[in-house]
């Protein structure tokens, strides 16, 4: 098999690019966590500007997540199987309540 066996279909590359978003954001997360062991109270341009980065692949790993959310969970609610729609919009629902949430306590606790 070639290595380039992903490249020949759109649903491959997708696939392996899905997987591949762990990575920038595994290395994100020692930066946080080797940062918050040393105590820094402020973070760097260095480490803004790759946050910024890793948002759209943070993004792309949790929406292709939440999509596959129908076909994973199965719910029956009185004796009738939750349509996978619902179970799709009410996790994405979730996500951008958590967002909002997390977003307003942060402004909040940065006055």
């Amino acid at each position: 098999m070639p290595a380039s066996w992903w490249t020949r279909k759109r649903h491959y590359f997708l696939y392996v690019a899905r997987e591949f978003t762990a990575l920038p954001l595994a290395i994100w997360l020692l930066w946080l966590l080797y940062d918050i062991t040393q105590k820094t109270t402020t973070f760097g341009t260095a480490f803004a500007v790759f946050s910024i980065v890793c948002l759209p692949f943070a993004l792309y790993h949790s929406f292709t997540f939440l999509s596959l959310a129908g076909s994973i969970i199965h719910l029956k609610l009185l004796d009738r199987p939750v349509s996978s729609r619902v179970i799709v919009a009410s996790q994405f629902a979730l996500w951008i309540g958590a967002s909002v949430v997390i977003g307003f306590l942060l402004l909040r606790l940065a006055q």
